[in-house]
């Protein structure tokens, strides 16, 4: 009986057992070549045999644990590019660690942030201000990832892309309700082609929320009037929010728009979609002018909005 080892690489050995110049096991076994070394022989009593045996179904395990950590994933984040990620003041989110051995932590030292393990794989952070923190995600064999978290004030850019003026008194002459719909237009604080930007510095998910804002009366991110604002959701008779009513002070003017669907079509390219907008109701400030008034308000048709 013969018992031949063939070397394919420092990790494989090939062992084949023959007896009377035939096969009876012929065993792949993924071992450390440089620490155990079987020799051949040409004489194998059946002690022997049996310990080879041993030797051959021993090995491949010992060879499979000693691979494991090989043959872990990187360790890493789910759909995190660049090991960095942006996040809202005032809003939550999270990461899903992948890879390495299973068994994470996190350290994160930053007061700006706080970071809690929700789940054996996923981290949930809340902005507590605005800046950059870094959190350490390790697992127990050492590895580690170093992920850059970036927080920000949420903030809506405006870009009105119509102005028009809306007259309801039916006793009212064609020349006062003219007349009115010039004055009124003129109240506008921009043109088409501005727009205003309101960033947060409360979370915009909250009911009642405030922050800054920019007025562009000609173009936006072109000369700008800076004040402040407060942002008010209004619920609907089902319990949801129909529209939105934003107080601006600037300049020692006090305006409120409600932002709400403009029930007229809009033609985008060769498209029409249901707009938004920006309406103002202006009755109180022009009815003893106009006595016979019953309504007058401006729109200013939303174009674009780009979340910032």
């Amino acid at each position: 009986m013969n018992f031949l080892c063939s070397f394919f690489n420092k990790t494989t050995v090939f062992i084949t057992i023959i007896a009377s110049e035939k096969l009876i096991l012929n065993y792949p076994l993924y071992i450390n070549t440089d620490t155990i070394t079987i020799k051949k022989t040409n004489k194998m009593n059946q002690k022997n045999i049996s310990t080879y045996l041993f030797l051959l179904f021993l090995l491949p395990i010992l060879s499979f644990t000693s691979c494991d950590k090989d043959s872990n994933e990187q360790l890493s984040l789910h759909q995190v590019e660049n090991n960095e990620i942006e996040l809202y003041y005032g809003s939550i989110g999270g990461v899903t660690i992948v890879g390495g051995d299973g068994i994470y932590s996190f350290t994160c030292e930053s007061p700006l942030l706080k970071a809690e393990m929700t789940h054996s794989n996923y981290i949930l952070f809340e902005p507590l201000g605005v800046g950059e923190a870094r959190v350490r995600i390790s697992d127990s064999s050492g590895d580690s990832y170093i992920l850059k978290v970036k927080m920000n004030y949420k903030s809506e850019k405006i870009v009105v892309g119509k102005l028009g003026v809306t007259v309801v008194g039916d006793n009212m002459t064609i020349g006062d309700q003219k007349e009115l719909k010039e004055k009124a237009l003129a109240t506008i604080p921009v043109k088409v082609g501005g727009g205003y930007k309101f960033t947060y510095t409360e979370s915009d998910e909250k009911e009642v929320t405030k922050g800054v804002v920019l007025i562009y009366p000609e173009k936006v991110d072109a000369a700008s009037i800076k004040g402040t604002f407060e942002r008010k959701m209004v619920k609907n008779e089902s319990g949801g929010y129909s529209s939105y009513i934003y107080t601006l002070h600037y300049k020692d003017v006090n305006r409120t728009f409600i932002f709400m669907e403009y029930t007229e079509s809009v033609t985008r390219s060769t498209s029409a979609f249901r707009a938004v907008q920006f309406a103002e109701d202006l009755k109180e400030q022009f009815k003893t002018a106009y006595p016979n008034v019953e309504q007058v308000y401006t729109s200013q048709v939303i174009e674009s909005i780009v979340v910032e």
